[in-house]
């Protein structure tokens, strides 16, 4: 605009037309400033973009450090009990016309070789920490954490979390009830806290509140007054982003009630939507990235979260299992939809603010087919099971015994620090 107006008040001033000579010369110099003003402006923005690209999250100084929730339940076939025993049998993976089983066997998580070979196999993966799942004081969970792993003579190797669940301590998400949840607070402080294996962002402990979407959105804002007032020093992640319907937004006002978000349902707003497709992986990147904007914007960190897939159908009904490939891509192999979720969700969704975390669903969740923990690698791919129709469990997809392929996958895309 400033050129313009020049042109036209110079113009003006030589309507008479009466020096030739001096209006080629007045235009030149003005072409010549534009040009050169205008190569300025391109340098500039070259530079902006290159900055930009240097500030990138996969250029960071600090290696993405990768969680993992574990499951310290399962009991082998020497438990007493026929429940504990039988347990195994809710993996869909046993249920296959050639069983799939996991490395260590079906194996009981209180034993110290199990314990050795799953911190083996998180460091092989490049993985910092374990979020245990914790169901109350003296529960089952409680003692295998406590007098099990932290005991092992390996468990300095890795970091440790509790993932509180709240559906077996804070009851229906209609009417839940938060008695426990102080007195709770106060046995993992005793219990857990002070252990430098703990981890700790800023200095402060970790903990994990599986479905804090059911019980403090809207609701329990005594309970975490009650928290932030006698443990201020708890650095509390919720597991609180899920939206499915590609409508809803993740709310900056819901963030406000932790020091982080997450997801742990990743299949609910990604593959079990939309199918393993690779829409299934952009529409979960795209909640990312929205969700991280919103909670940035009131001072809450974002962790992102992947899973490999997801079949629950030996344990529960209602959920379409998704194998671990891609549906609509040629030729496409196990692994890929975990690949590309690392790729396009996680990476660049990490957040400085919480030591760029990248969450894991999980690493042996045997129920819900959503481990990444190595399997023995010996049995055939199965597309069919032991069910009266032969697919009840796979739905005709493809199931592959795949060894320490998830485990490798992280340890090649994640970035190593610089």
């Amino acid at each position: 605009m400033i050129f313009y107006g020049a042109i036209q008040l110079k113009t003006k001033m030589l309507s008479n037309k009466k020096n030739k000579e001096g209006s080629a010369f007045f235009y030149g110099v003005i072409l010549i400033v534009f040009l050169m003003m205008t190569q300025s402006a391109i340098a500039s923005d070259e530079t902006k973009i290159l900055q930009k690209a240097t500030e990138s999250p996969l250029s960071v100084s600090a290696k993405p450090s990768v969680g993992v929730y574990y499951y310290p339940w399962y009991r082998g076939d020497g438990s007493r009990s026929w429940f504990r025993r039988n347990r195994w049998r809710r993996s869909m993976r046993l249920h296959l016309k050639n069983p799939q089983k996991p490395k260590s066997g079906l194996y009981d998580s209180r034993d110290p070789k199990v314990i050795a070979d799953h911190i083996e196999q998180s460091v092989r993966g490049g993985i910092s920490f374990w979020a245990v799942s914790w169901w109350g004081p003296g529960e089952d969970t409680d003692d295998t954490f406590k007098n099990k792993i932290l005991k092992h003579p390996d468990s300095s190797k890795l970091k440790y979390a509790i993932l509180y669940e709240s559906t077996g301590r804070l009851g229906r998400f209609s009417r839940p009830n938060y008695k426990r949840w102080i007195s709770d607070l106060e046995y993992l402080k005793k219990n857990y806290f002070d252990d430098p294996r703990y981890l700790n962002i800023n200095g402060r402990p970790v903990i994990f509140v599986y479905l804090s979407r059911e019980y403090f959105r809207n609701k329990g804002q005594n309970a975490l007054k009650q928290m932030r007032d006698k443990f201020p020093e708890i650095y509390l992640v919720g597991d609180d982003v899920f939206y499915g319907d590609g409508i809803t937004e993740y709310k900056a006002e819901w963030a406000r009630n932790f020091d982080a978000v997450t997801a742990y349902d990743v299949y609910g707003q990604s593959i079990g939507k939309l199918g393993g497709t690779r829409k299934a992986v952009e529409f979960l990147a795209n909640n990312y990235r929205q969700a991280k904007k919103a909670a940035n914007s009131v001072g809450t960190a974002f962790m992102p979260a992947i899973a490999p897939g997801y079949n629950d159908t030996a344990a529960r009904k209602g959920h379409p299992g998704r194998a671990r490939y891609f549906t609509d891509v040629e030729n496409s192999k196990e692994g890929d939809i975990f690949r590309e979720m690392l790729r396009k969700a996680a990476l660049p969704n990490i957040d400085p603010s919480c030591d760029n975390i990248i969450m894991v669903t999980s690493f042996n969740e045997w129920y819900e087919d959503s481990q990444i923990e190595a399997t023995a690698g010996t049995s055939p791919a199965s597309s069919t099971d032991d069910s009266k129709s032969g697919t009840y469990y796979t739905g005709g997809q493809r199931y592959v015994d795949y060894g320490y392929l998830y485990l490798d996958i992280l340890k090649e895309e994640i970035p190593e620090s610089k």
